[in-house]
């Protein structure tokens, strides 16, 4: 046992401690997480219910709020945080489950591999709608609402067949502008989230396209104000003020567009909104937001947590989700966020991991009864240098009847551009390529 861990019986646990092991295996258990934080007694008696006795790490009990972003070390092997805008966490609001009526399960029809292909020309497709909508917004010119449509009908059709393969080219792609950038990706852990929930396509669909089209209100904001993002303590409350005023701009430009689905400007008037009443612009609270806006609340917050607006690394996955998980009934729904880390799982398809044989890898893809050990594409070896072609490598294969000694299994999640890897090197067959993703997306394709 490390040195920082100490054994405890579990109706002794206070708020603060965390929690870093159990007296039985994680899988066994209904914990999203592998180590997370007691915030009251509720999480005591849901441990109680399955453990006698816990670890927990001395080292990490909680003193002051958790880090909202991190900035990673490579040489170090660690990440360094720094100090985020105080979310208070003594406003819990708890509500009944979450009930979809009449959930659709989706079955995977395509290899993540078969997939990439088709997703990697939409997914460019994607970029160019939105770009197209932002700059005729800006420019003062008529909007068509009718390609954003068609997108958002690709991407459906897409995470419908395979939801890894969308999730791994937003990935890939870090090049475009921000707002682009974050509408998009957001837009894809919506889907993937709501084909989990079991929402039927037209409610997807719906879904993709008010979270393509959140944050369009932004085009009505001097650029200076988008500068609150990055440092919101750093402006005063009227420049505080101005920048929320996006939402209504967005609720009134998409408002004064033909045949939009009702559904679209829900999204875009609430998505600011949060479970304890602490969003804007009109502070509502638990089942008085729409579960559309919800989701694409909480999708919104996940994208930034792990890609910020400044220049420095977010979170890793693993943090963000951490993070997320702490503030299930003060920020989003517990429930909710719940069923989100099961979707994208602990580490999403794309993350960079460390393993305990001192390998990195790249996660290409999922086993939901083993959340803790992906599939994943080892692309350094012990000593972090490149390997010439990936290792694709399935840890709960790998495990499966494995003597303990020969045991592998991911120490840490690390943020993107971790070891300056260059994850477009390398293809889902574990091939290294000389080319652009984009390229190689197109030849998977022919």
């Amino acid at each position: 046992m490390a040195k920082n861990q100490s054994k405890i019986e579990v109706g002794n646990l206070r708020e603060g401690m965390f929690v870093s092991d159990l007296d039985r295996p994680w899988h066994e258990t209904p914990f999203p997480l592998q180590g997370f934080y007691i915030r009251n007694d509720d999480d005591v008696k849901a441990l109680a219910q399955y453990c006698r006795h816990v670890y927990i790490d001395v080292k990490r009990q909680k003193t002051e709020e958790y880090p909202s972003h991190a900035n990673f070390d490579a040489k170090a092997g660690r990440s360094s945080f720094r100090k985020e805008v105080d979310v208070d966490k003594s406003n819990i609001l708890k509500l009944p489950p979450l009930k979809v009526k009449s959930p659709v399960r989706y079955e995977r029809s395509a290899s993540i591999r078969r997939e990439v292909g088709k997703a990697g020309r939409l997914h460019k497709h994607v970029y160019e709608a939105i770009d197209r909508v932002f700059s005729q917004i800006q420019q003062g010119g008529d909007v068509s609402i009718a390609e954003t449509e068609s997108v958002a009908s690709g991407m459906v059709e897409s995470v419908v067949r395979n939801p890894d393969a969308l999730v791994w080219l937003a990935k890939m792609h870090e090049d475009d502008a921000h707002t682009y950038q974050h509408v998009v990706k957001s837009s894809i852990w919506a889907l993937v989230f709501g084909r989990h929930l079991g929402l039927e396509k037209s409610l997807l669909k719906t879904l993709a396209m008010g979270v393509l089209l959140s944050h369009i209100g932004k085009t009505r904001l001097p650029t200076e104000l988008l500068e609150v993002e990055r440092n919101p303590e750093g402006f005063d409350k009227e420049s505080l003020n101005t920048y929320r005023e996006y939402v209504a701009h967005g609720v009134e430009i998409l408002e004064a567009m033909d045949s939009l689905p009702a559904g679209v400007v829900a999204i875009a008037r609430f998505h600011k909104e949060r479970h304890n009443g602490s969003g804007f612009p009109q502070g509502l609270t638990g089942d008085r937001i729409p579960l559309l806006a919800k989701i694409a609340g909480l999708v919104d917050y996940y994208q930034e947590l792990i890609t910020p607006r400044d220049a420095a690394l977010g979170m890793s996955p693993l943090e963000a989700v951490s993070h997320l998980y702490e503030l299930r009934n003060v920020l989003f729904q517990q429930d909710l966020v719940e069923r989100f880390i099961e979707a994208v799982g602990v580490y999403p398809t794309g993350t960079l991991v460390e393993l305990n044989s001192g390998e990195v890898a790249i996660v290409t893809g999922h086993n939901q009864d083993r959340r803790l050990f992906p599939q994943v594409l080892v692309v350094l070896d012990a000593s972090k240098s490149p390997m010439k072609a990936g290792r694709p490598l399935d840890l709960k294969e790998w495990n499966h009847g494995s003597q303990p000694k020969r045991a592998l299994y991911i120490t840490q999640s690390l943020p993107k551009g971790a070891y300056a890897i260059d994850e477009n090197a390398y293809l889902i067959t574990g091939a290294k390529s000389r080319w652009s993703w984009r390229h190689v997306a197109g030849s998977l394709a022919s």
